[in-house]
Order: structure tokens, then sequence, then C-alpha cells
């Protein structure tokens, strides 16, 4: 009895003792909190403004995340303010992966939520280091056409296919339509059903011209010509397809010298924008029988004997998609998106593109397979210019979009400004061939004077006429264009001493009291020369240097301000790849690839070293393209001609 005492006093001091030390260790994991618990705001810069998120923490974990403001494209953040969050608080990290098509807004959302932790007194570095891993199963499959990129392009190609029966595939790098075609405000047309209603037709020789002027004869008229001829039906077929158009005044995007010199309505543009339309596109494409494999990354061709036989892909999970296919079509937008290419090609100072998904895949592809492509064969395709990083549409920066003084960096006038304000594609090549890629607008007080009692019209009335009592309404870039609304804000008299003020105490607007002072600050040679010299234009009445029209030669005295004016809107490049009349890649020898197709923005021959001065040029050839090639690619596997 009394050793069974002790033996069981022993067990119960163990008990003590180790429910103790237990206690203890419960004691300790309960006081090593991974956050203090609550909800926070992060904030970070994005494209368009701030990107602030709401976090909620636990003392363990991140158990909600959410974006609360931002102010990004909505076509092109959308994606990324559904998944980015999510994944965090799934795996609870900060490694993960940037949504395609959306890397600034993805960044932006990872960086404010890493503001957020830091506010909670979580370990930023450990979440980057948790890596999220994937394990996907390769697999194989087999179609007649794969199409690679589902953007305007390859959506066509993939359409016009269909129609012959072909099974098709479109492999899209991001999780829904996007690219250059989802942003573009429309594509031309010669007689589309709206026009010949609206007896707005355009003879398809002004295009013609258009193309074969602008490039200097150094473009590809024989498929120009067919992407022309096509142009009024693919509109039409666009439409029945489940696209919706609206057809547009010349005068639109506000830009004067097109109402001059369009001979009628060339623009279609997107009635409800283009990530809709094509959104829409892709359903009938899903709904004929066709696939569309989104978050899909096509990595590499497939040959044999120099025929092409297919493309490899990456997929979400990490695993190999294979598909062999008879036909491959190339439609992957150009190589904008990626900025050390960008830069080795083209040079210093212009960035990525706004879509940063077109890295050159289809050039690359092209190469592998034996296509005469170099991105050296692409140009830049810039539309429009910055001016002091004024937003565009706002009555501040439609008053500087006028022929006032320019100046390069150096002071020198250089050129009739009303060739350069009134036509966006002129200003950004004017501005990339100038020293330092930068000019500078001079204005004095006479210009706040003129708005503050007129308004922007009252130095051009841009949106009189039709354009104020027959509104024209579409979608551009998630944005609506109603120049009705436009009409009303030009005639609104607006005081912009307030918003110059504030550019000026930013450094984005230079302020002087003179030009002599102007001269100093900027460090220009010749500014005060130039100034003199125009004012003496101004009194005589006639601009004998560089011919501008005598309404807008206004003398430059007193108090003077500059706004300096780059390149703005990186669209993304044009070219690379060489193609014939049916968009089937050529050899260095000129001979077709067999079995290669190539469409859209990373094809040659649509442009030389520049824009055409028409709205609509570059989306119209992307349908335009994919239509054709979609077309020819289906009648050879069907044997016809």
């Amino acid at each position: 009895m009394k050793f069974s005492k002790l033996f069981l006093s022993l067990i119960l001091t163990v008990v003590m003792i180790s429910g103790c030390t237990q206690n203890a260790e419960n004691s300790t994991n309960k006081g090593d909190k991974l956050y203090t618990a609550g909800t926070y705001t992060g904030t970070a810069e994005g494209h368009n403004g701030p990107v602030k998120v709401k976090v909620t923490f636990s003392d363990s974990k991140i158990t909600n995340v959410e974006v609360s403001e931002q102010n990004e494209t909505a076509e092109i953040a959308e994606n990324a303010i559904k998944k980015i969050p999510s994944q965090i608080v799934d795996h609870q990290s900060l490694a993960v992966d940037a949504v395609a098509g959306a890397s600034q807004v993805s960044s932006a959302i990872l960086t404010a939520v890493e503001d957020a932790v830091k506010q909670a007194g979580g370990n930023v570095e450990k979440l980057k280091a948790n890596k999220i891993e994937k394990n996907g199963m390769d697999e194989e499959t087999t179609t007649k056409i794969v199409i690679v990129g589902g953007g305007a392009s390859g959506t066509a190609a993939a359409l016009k296919a269909i129609e012959f029966n072909s099974d098709v595939i479109v492999v899209e790098t991001t999780p829904s339509p996007m690219g250059q075609g989802t942003m573009a405000g429309g594509l031309f047309a010669t007689n589309s059903s709206q026009q010949i209603k609206q007896n707005k037709t355009v003879d398809p020789k002004w295009y013609y011209e258009q193309y074969v002027k602008t490039g200097n004869y150094m473009v590809n008229m024989g498929l120009l010509s067919k992407v022309i001829n096509n142009s009024g039906h693919i509109v039409d077929w666009l439409e029945q397809n489940g696209g919706k158009f609206t057809l547009a005044h010349p005068g639109t995007g506000s830009y004067y010298e097109h109402r001059l010199t369009h001979p009628n309505s060339t623009l279609h543009g997107y009635t409800e924008g283009g990530a809709k339309t094509i959104s829409a596109l892709h359903e009938t494409i899903t709904s004929k029988g066709g696939k569309i494999l989104y978050n899909t990354k096509a990595t590499n061709m497939i040959t044999d004997n120099g025929k092409v036989v297919g493309i490899k892909a990456e997929k979400e999970d990490g695993g190999t998609l294979t598909i062999k296919a008879d036909k491959v079509i190339l439609a992957t937008g150009g190589f904008g998106g990626n900025e050390k290419l960008v830069k080795e090609t083209f040079g210093d100072g212009y960035g990525q593109s706004r879509v940063a998904t077109n890295i050159g895949t289809g050039i690359a592809m092209a190469k592998e397979a034996g296509g005469d492509a170099d991105y050296s064969k692409a140009i830049m395709m810039h539309y429009g210019v910055s001016r002091g990083g004024t937003q565009w549409g706002t009555v501040l920066n439609s008053a500087l979009l006028n022929p006032y003084l320019h100046v390069d960096v150096d002071g020198n006038r250089f050129i009739n400004e009303e060739e350069f304000i009134f036509e966006p594609i002129k200003s950004s090549n004017v501005i990339k061939s100038l020293p330092q890629h930068t000019a500078y607008e001079i204005f004095d007080q006479s210009m706040i004077d003129v708005v503050k009692q007129k308004g922007f019209a009252g130095i051009t009335d841009i949106y009189d006429g039709d354009l104020a009592e027959k509104a024209t309404k579409f979608v551009e870039v998630g944005h609506e264009i109603d120049t009705a609304k436009n009409y009303k804000l030009s005639h609104t008299p607006t005081d912009l001493t307030k918003e110059i003020d504030q550019l000026v105490s930013e450094g984005k607007i230079i302020k002087a009291a003179s030009v002599d002072e102007l001269a100093e600050k900027l460090n220009m040679s010749n500014l005060a020369n130039t100034v003199n010299r125009y004012n003496e234009l101004c009194a005589a009445g006639k601009d004998s240097d560089h011919f501008k029209s005598a309404k807008y030669l206004d003398n430059v005295e007193g108090t003077v301000y500059a706004v300096k004016i780059t390149s703005s809107v990186f669209l993304g490049t044009l070219g690379g790849i060489t193609v014939n009349d049916n968009l089937q890649v050529l050899n260095k020898e000129g001979k077709p690839v067999d079995g290669l197709y190539a469409v859209g923005a990373e094809t040659s021959g649509v442009y030389n070293d520049s824009y055409v001065y028409f709205e609509g040029g570059t989306l119209g050839y992307a349908y335009g393209s994919g239509y054709i090639a979609g077309e020819h690619a289906a009648k050879a596997l069907a044997g016809e001609k």
C-alpha cells in the first residue's frame, strides 16, 4: 500500500509538472503573435494614382484583403483586383504572381498590402519568401488551327476559321480579354451598313492613299488593299457575331485637323468598349465549338522537317500543354510590354507600353520556325503628347491643345504649331525627332484670361456643329466619349489660375516674370531671340517663317509659362514579322513557312515609320488581318484556294 501511494504520488507530480510545462508552452505560443490584430489601410502608387487596400489580420494570419480605392482602367485592373487579394489570403503569401496584362496594378496591390503588413507588425520578407508551388500535370491535345493570342486579330481569325468548320483553339496569356484591341476606340471602314444608311461611305481609294503616302510607299499594299476592301463587311460581320459599334463623327477625337481632312466618318467606335466587345466575340467562338484557353502562355513552336505542326504552352498550374495543329496563327501583339527589348531596339526613355503582356512572343516563335522576323523591323506606336502631366479631357489640357509658340529644349521654334497640335500622330512624331524627345509650349496670361471668360472654345471651338447637336457616344479605354458633354465643357468659363499654380509648385509648369527669366530657368540659349522674332511676326499679322494662320499669332509678353511636352500613350510596337497578302509568314527567301501565319500588330507592312492620320487604322487592320488569315488557313485545310 505504501508503495502504491508513493507511486501514485509520483505519477501525480509528473502529471502536474508536465501540465505546467504544457501550459507554459501554450502561453508562449499565444504570446508569439505574428500580427497585431485589426484592420489596416495600406497605400501604393498605381498607374493612374493611389491604390488603397484594407487588410484585416488576426493574431496569426491575414484574414481578408480588399482593394478599397483605385483609379486604374477597369478592363486592366478588374482581374488583378479579384485575384491578387484572394491569393494572398489563401496562401498567406506575398509571393503572388502578377496578373497577366495587369502587372502595374498587381504590383501596386502587393506593395499596398506590404504597407499594411508592416503597420500590423508582420514580417514582409517572410511572406515574400513563402513561394506558391505549381505542380500542374502536362497535357497534350490536337486541333486543326491553334491561335496564339485572343485579342482583336486573334479573335477575328478564330471567328472566321470556325465558319469553315475548322477545329480552333485560342491560347491567351491573360485571364480575360485584354490587349490593345480592348483599349482602342474603334476601327475604320469604307461602306459598313451604318455608313450606307447615313450616307457617309468613304472611297476606298482615300484609305489606300493614306497608307501609301504616310508610309512613303514602303508598305504592303497587296495586303492593305484586301483589308480596306473588306473593311465595311468586317464591321457588319463583327456586329453579327456580338460586337456593337457606333459610327463616329470625324472630329470625335478632339483633333481639329480630322474635321478638315477626313472625307466622312471613318471611325466605328466601340459602343460598350473594347473589353465587352471582344468578350462577346469570344462567347460566339465558344458557342460555335471553338475553345479559348485563358491563363495559358505560349512558349515554343513545334516543327517537323520545316513545317509548323503546333505549339507548347505553360498552363496556369505550371504544367506544359502541347497542342498539335495543322496551322498556327500568331496574334500576340508586338513587344511594347518588354521594356528590355524596347530599350535595345529603340533606345532609352520609352519604358513599357500600356499592354504589359505584349512581350514579343510571336516574333520569337516566328524566328524559331524560320520566319523572316526581328524586333528591329518594328516601329513604335505613340498617340499624342503629354503636356506637363495634365490629364486628358480636362479644361487645362484642352486649352493647351492649341497652337501657341512651341520651342525645343534650347528655345528654337521648330514647326508650324497648327501641324503639330491638331493631329496627335504628327505631334508624337515631331517630339520623337527633337533633342531629348522634348519640346516646351509657351503661353502667357492671355490664355488664362480667354478661358476664364469663354472656356477653351474661345481659342478653338472644337465641338461645335454636329458634334454638339448630334452627339457621338462610344467607349475608349474604359471611358465614355460624349461630344455633347465635351461641347458643354468647352464653353464653360473656367479660372485655371489655381490649377496652374499647383502645377507650378510641382515643377510641371515653369512660371517666370519675363522671357529672359524663363530662358534662364530652362537654360535656353535662343529663347529670347525666338520670342522677339515671333512677336515681330505677330505684329505683322503674317507668319512668314512657318506659315501659321494669322488668327493664332498672339504676342508673348508679361508673365510667361512653359509646359514641358513629351510623347505619351506608348501604345506598343507594330511590325517584326514579314507576311504576304494572305498573312502567311515568309522566310528570308520570301517563301511561306509551311503552316504558319501571323496577324495584327506583330506583322510588318502596315506602316513605314508612322501611324496613318485617320482614326481606326490600326484596329481596322487588326480585325481585317485576322479575318483574312483565318479564312485562308481554313480554306487551305479544306482544300480550297
